[in-house]
């Protein structure tokens, strides 16, 4: 089974080429940083705001993601970060 650090550096690198610079350094800061819940969070926002998601996007594995780093609960930077990850999920099907 694949680690959580090794889970998360995929999903960064198939997002590179959906976000401007400035948004996948902050991403990489935390995650170089091994703040992992922090970049996770970060990436989700941004892809949010993209409309996008990455090549390789799989729900399941991205939802048990958030629960297993506890974002579900309690995120850092968006209190509604689970919700909007629910609603933008339904909106890339539409």
């Amino acid at each position: 089974m694949m680690t959580l650090e090794n889970q998360i550096g995929i999903i960064i690198e198939a997002s590179r080429r959906i976000l401007s610079e400035d948004a996948i350094s902050e991403v990489d800061h935390y995650y170089i940083h091994g703040e992992y819940e922090m970049a996770f969070e970060g990436l989700i926002i941004e892809l949010m705001k993209t409309k996008q998601a990455p090549s390789g996007y799989n729900f399941k594995q991205w939802c048990d993601l958030i629960c297993e780093m506890g974002l579900n609960k309690a995120p850092v930077f968006d209190g509604n970060l689970y919700s909007k990850f629910i609603f933008w999920n339904k909106s890339l099907r539409e």
